[in-house]
This record gives structure tokens, C-alpha cells and sequence, in this order.
């Protein structure tokens, strides 16, 4: 993925995050994942795994936009310090001075 494309990403995944059906709709999973799994009967050790699995799917979700909005700051960081990289000596000896 190109840095131009990491940004685009993290854009988008900026957007959804920052959605409030997004957060709502997360916050409400995690809620009734954890009170399911309060309410498993200790001898149903496959329906306490699944719910576990589940638990853990929505923190990977979570945690993989997360993950697309940090690659997106590095992305745009690295274009910045290529675009500082590339500047003549003279005009970089200006911008230092200023």
C-alpha cells in the first residue's frame, strides 16, 4: 500500500470511528457479549468459548481501524519528511532562519 493509499485508509477508518452509530453499536456489542457470558451456564464450556471468541473478534475489529488511522499518520509523517528531504539548501537555510 502506497503512502498516498495509507492516508486514504486512514481516513476512512477515522471516519467510521469517529461515527457515533459506530461507537454506539460497539460499546452496545461489548455490553451484551460480556453480560452473555456472565449468564453461561459454567458446564456450557462451548457457548463460554464462542462468546470469549466473540469478545476478542470485536476488540480485533476495533483495534484494526485503530491500526489503519496510526498507519495513516506515519504514512503522512514520512511524506512530510520526504517533502523536507527534497527542499534546495538555500530554501531549507530560509525556513530555518524565519
Amino acid at each position: 500500500m502506497t503512502d498516498g493509499e495509507s492516508i486514504q485508509m486512514a481516513h476512512n477508518a477515522a471516519m467510521v470511528l469517529d461515527n457515533e452509530a459506530y461507537t454506539t453499536a460497539m460499546d452496545s456489542m461489548r455490553v451484551q457479549v460480556v453480560q452473555q457470558w456472565k449468564d453461561c451456564p459454567i458446564r456450557d464450556k462451548e457457548g463460554a468459548l464462542l462468546l470469549l471468541q466473540l469478545a476478542k473478534l470485536t476488540d480485533k475489529f476495533d483495534a484494526i481501524l485503530r491500526g489503519y488511522v496510526e498507519g495513516g499518520k506515519l504514512a503522512q509523517h514520512r511524506i512530510d519528511l520526504d517533502s523536507e528531504r527534497n527542499e534546495s539548501r538555500t530554501r531549507g537555510l530560509i525556513r530555518r532562519v524565519l
